[in-house]
């Protein structure tokens, strides 16, 4: 899953009821924390994309494994709360929820390269992928939804709400490029292995394009405010 990911962002124990534990720039980095990882793991070569029969498969056995994935969700908590320390005990478990939200997600689209352990034979994932036009409208109404959701207990100039929808756009843009496209050709047969970033660069896209939503996302956020906020009770 990609932008699908970004769906549990908004969700946290108060938003829409109150102010909100986390930002949605902090949201967006907690559910792409294995991502991340991954990207980072790529650029030493420790994990990537092989072609098998001719068709990309992923080989991330550290960042994405179950037991990976609880490591991950927990590292995440426990950096975000030394971070922030106002967000408490409560405020860690939300972001090691959000963090290990990936995984289940992934689980339901990746083809099985989902170990149990880094180094695990048995791999798991159901391949909704593999259904490229229904998986990619899930994970659009996932994103989408979650942003009118956000639009709806927030206020800001007008700009900002047309900027989320340019953002909206843009996300289901790359989804399709990196994901949904990518799946057409291999079930066509024309997929071309040299088309994709290759090796360490491979990380440094996946960081780059991480890095680039997140930032987008924080300049519209600095601009609308939760309903909730003490000004607003004013």
């Amino acid at each position: 899953m990609f932008i699908g990911h970004y769906g549990p962002a908004v969700w946290d124990t108060q938003r829409g009821h109150g102010l909100p534990l986390l930002t949605l720039w902090q949201g967006f980095v907690a559910v792409q924390a294995m991502d991340f990882t991954a990207g980072a793991l790529t650029v030493f070569g420790l994990e990537g994309t092989h072609i098998v029969n001719d068709a990309p498969f992923l080989h991330i056995p550290w960042s994405h494994s179950l037991l990976g994935a609880l490591i991950i969700a927990v590292l995440t908590g426990l950096i975000f709360k030394a971070l922030k320390p106002s967000i408490g005990k409560k405020g860690f478990w939300v972001v090691a929820l959000l963090a290990f939200s990936h995984w289940p997600l992934d689980l339901l689209v990746h083809r099985p390269d989902l170990p149990l352990y880094p180094g695990g034979d048995y791999m798991m994932g159901l391949s909704l992928w593999d259904f490229a036009w229904p998986s990619y409208l899930a994970e659009a109404i996932l994103l989408g939804g979650a942003l009118v959701w956000w639009l709806k207990v927030t206020e800001g100039p007008k700009w900002t709400a047309i900027a989320t929808a340019g953002l909206f756009l843009f996300m289901c843009a790359l989804h399709f490029m990196a994901i949904t496209m990518v799946t057409l050709q291999v079930q066509a047969g024309s997929f071309d292995p040299a088309s994709q970033p290759q090796g360490s660069a491979a990380g440094v896209v996946m960081i780059s394009v991480l890095l680039i939503l997140t930032l987008l996302i924080a300049l519209i956020e600095r601009k609308r405010v939760s309903k909730f906020s003490p000004q607003n009770r004013a």
